[in-house]
């Protein structure tokens, strides 16, 4: 059991992420969240449905850890008076596992647990959505990038339409495109991050070291041709340190229903990214 006194911080900044995503789905829904109460909670939808992928992911960290007996803390949500209203969460362990199965299961069960409350989200708000028929001319506003997934949904769920249309994703849909794109982000094979430890723990401290260093150049391009804020991931990415530290039995072999997990998540990762996530006009 974790002890009250180390509940207080991360209990507050739950809280507190939980009021800053409902302002946020407030200005999303179009309302003030700031002139009535009633305003403030029109944005609940988009907190709920936010607020349940995050701590699905972040209970998928700590249950995984717990279960192996490995001492993880709680989780601690990050409030930011931001678009989507918080800057995520981190959870960071004391010391890592010294096996690589067990450094696995605790990184593949974040985005995994994330993952499937992000679809369900982003197919619930795609059928709430509108849209507007025609192409819409790109004078103001904010338009969101596509994954492989995000059209492929897209395709199944709206019904064909006789001519060109532009979807306005509801606020509960566009919370589901923010948990895959948080689950996207935290599956970049770099240093710990849930796809750094994944990597790590599946082709070996060499070739995770190769394919890290390749991550940096890639991301540099794709903020020169696209979207600014990959310098920025860049840049915080390199900070925070590319490398993965060593777990004691650096010399063992993932089983094979690892392995295919490990695959799998490679394929997600491809099928969620989104290589221009904002455009604003």
């Amino acid at each position: 059991m974790v002890p009250f006194r180390e509940k207080k911080i991360p209990l507050l900044l739950y809280i507190l992420t939980c009021l800053t995503t409902t302002g946020a789905g407030a200005l999303l829904s179009g309302h003030n969240p700031f002139s009535s109460i009633e305003e403030f909670l029109s944005g609940l939808p988009y907190a709920f449905s936010l607020m349940l992928i995050l701590t699905a992911h972040e209970a998928g960290h700590f249950l995984v850890a717990r279960r192996y007996g490995v001492d993880s803390p709680l989780p601690w949500f990050i409030p930011a008076p931001t678009l989507v209203g918080t800057f995520g969460a981190v959870i960071r362990l004391p010391r890592l596992p010294g096996r690589k199965v067990v450094l696995f299961d605790i990184a593949l069960a974040g985005p995994m647990a994330g993952l499937v409350p992000s679809i369900i989200a982003l197919a619930i708000g795609i059928h709430l959505s509108g849209s507007l028929s025609g192409p819409v001319t790109p004078s103001s506003g904010l338009e969101i990038g596509d994954s492989l997934l995000f059209k492929l949904m897209t395709s199944i769920l709206i019904p064909p339409h006789s001519g060109e249309a532009t979807l306005i994703l509801s606020p509960v849909g566009f919370a589901g495109w923010v948990g895959l794109l948080v689950t996207s982000l935290n599956l970049i094979p770099v240093g710990q991050l849930d796809g750094g430890h994944l990597f790590y723990a599946l082709f070996g401290a060499r070739v995770f070291r190769i394919i890290r260093w390749g991550i940096f150049p890639l991301l540099l391009v794709l903020g020169w041709v696209g979207w600014k804020g990959w310098w920025v991931w860049a840049l915080l990415l390199f900070v925070m340190g590319p490398q993965h530290p060593p777990v004691a039995d650096h010399e063992e072999r993932l089983p094979r229903s690892r392995i295919a997990w490990g695959w799998a998540a490679i394929l997600i990762e491809i099928l969620i990214f989104v290589p221009v996530p904002l455009r604003i006009h």
